[in-house]
Formats: C-alpha cells, structure tokens, sequence
C-alpha cells in the first residue's frame, strides 16, 4: 500500500476532525473541503517563509514520518483513527508560528489551529442559519490537538508528565518532534547547523553558551548518579530524552551520542555545519 502524500494525510485528519466537531450538525461538504483547502494553503505558506531553515515544511513532513513510526509500532495501547488524526494535526499545526525571536510561538500556533476550527464551522452556522456556532472546541480532537502543541514549548516537562500519567498521544508526538534529535551524526549536524542560521542575530559567543545550556538540559540523569540524589530531587530530572519505550530504543543512544557531541562542540566555539 503506498504511502499517504502530505496532503491526504491532512484531508485524512480534517476528516476525523470534522466527524468529532459536527456529530450532531449538518455539514456542507463543498464549503468545508475549501475552507480546509485555503488553510492547507495557509500553513504551507508559513512554513515556507524565509527565516526558516529547520522548522520548515521539511520538518512537518519529518515529524510525520517519526509518527507513522511510533504508531505503527505502538503495542502499550490500542489507538483510534481520532488518536492519529490528533498527533497528524499537531504535527501540523505545532509550528505554524515560528518567530525565533518569541517566545510565545506554540501558544500562538495553538491559536491559529483555534481560529482553524471556528472557520471549520462558519458553513455549518450559515445552514443552519444558527447564530452560535455548533462546533465543540473542547470536543477530543481538537482538545489534544492544542494539548500536543502546547507540549512541545517544554518538551523536557511535558515528556516527563506525559510518561507518568501514560499520556501516550502526547508523548508520541513529542517523541516525533524530537526524533531528529536521535537520527545519524551526519543528519543531526545539518540540523544543528540549520538552527543556528535561524539564530543567526544572535551574537555567536552568546549563541554557544545559550545553545550548550539548552542541549544539556535533555541530557537525563545519570543512573550511576541515582544513589546520590534524593528520591525527590531525582524526580525533578528525567532519566530518558524520550518519553516512549519504542522512542528509547530507536533513539535515544544516537541522540545521547549527538547532543554531547555538540555541547562539547559549543564549548568549543565551534558550531556543526555551520557554513553549510
């Protein structure tokens, strides 16, 4: 069977979305199969834009990628068609906004993927000659949707909290985002050079030190540590940079590999890929 192109992928989720939000409206089907194109169209735009040398249309289809591998391979629990619509949105909508120099990025793209669903539901409220719109905002789908996206501002936290509470869409999806993390050294240093060109206003010595602090921050706690900490104090610290079991074993010893590397690389001076 051939894989699904980005854009079945995405007509696929708004599917699932659809069903969840307008169970009990009717839908106008040629209305919202435009409105679900001119916002396709929309993010593609925005990840297209100029500043964007990672987080791109390339890395929306890299996450998806991840996804498919996750799920696939996901045994813990059996998951729904409305489970991968979720993480397929997300992976769409988690950057949409992108300003590096924000700090609020993921907030805002959770509120365009808000105003996605209000538009979803204008042709509806207009048949129906109803002044309130019928969608539910806190309807499952697009609940985890924005739960997912709000996730990735703190992918340390929320893959600790979503491990714990055995969150597993929102830890597959994080898992994806940050896959790129635990791929080979050649792949991650091209990446590593890409975030840097997005940071490029940022004076570079400050850009090591800034960058060394944030990759040391997913190295986990070392187990041979364990015995020197308290209890509490060791909850404080995650012992994985995933948060799946099969992230872990497909990831994690690259990625350990790849983020010392480049800390110690920093530390240096020296920034992979950087003129590439």
């Amino acid at each position: 069977m051939a894989a699904l192109t980005l854009r079945q992928r995405w007509d696929e989720a708004v599917g699932h979305l659809i069903s969840d939000l307008f169970s009990s409206a009717p839908v106008v089907s040629l209305t919202l199969t435009t409105t679900s194109d001119t916002w396709y169209k929309k993010i593609q735009t925005h990840y297209n834009e100029p500043h964007r040398a990672y987080h791109n249309w390339t890395h929306v289809q890299d996450v998806l990628t991840s996804l498919d591998f996750l799920l696939n391979n996901q045994h813990q629990m059996k998951l729904t068609p409305h489970d991968v619509a979720i993480t397929t949105l997300a992976a769409f909508f988690h950057d949409v906004i992108y300003d590096p120099k924000s700090n609020t990025n993921e907030k805002d793209s959770a509120t365009l993927f808000e105003e996605f669903v209000a538009a979803l539901s204008m042709p509806v409220t207009k048949e129906s000659n109803d002044t309130k719109a019928p969608y539910k905002l806190n309807s499952n789908i697009a609940t985890k949707v924005i739960e997912c996206i709000i996730a990735s501002a703190s992918h340390i936290t929320s893959s600790m909290e979503a491990n714990q509470t055995n969150n597993i869409i929102v830890a597959i999806f994080l898992d994806a985002d940050i896959s790129i993390l635990g791929k080979s050294s050649h792949i991650y240093d091209k990446y590593a050079g890409c975030i840097r060109k997005e940071y490029i206003f940022v004076e570079r010595d400050v850009y090591c030190s800034k960058r060394a602090e944030i990759l040391e921050g997913f190295l986990p706690l070392q187990s041979e540590l364990n015995d020197n900490n308290s209890s509490s104090e060791s909850k404080k610290r995650h012992h994985f940079v995933f948060a799946t079991e099969i992230g872990r074993s497909e990831w994690e010893e690259n990625a350990l590999c790849n983020l010392k590397r480049e800390i110690e690389c920093l530390k240096r001076g020296v920034i992979p890929c950087e003129d590439e």
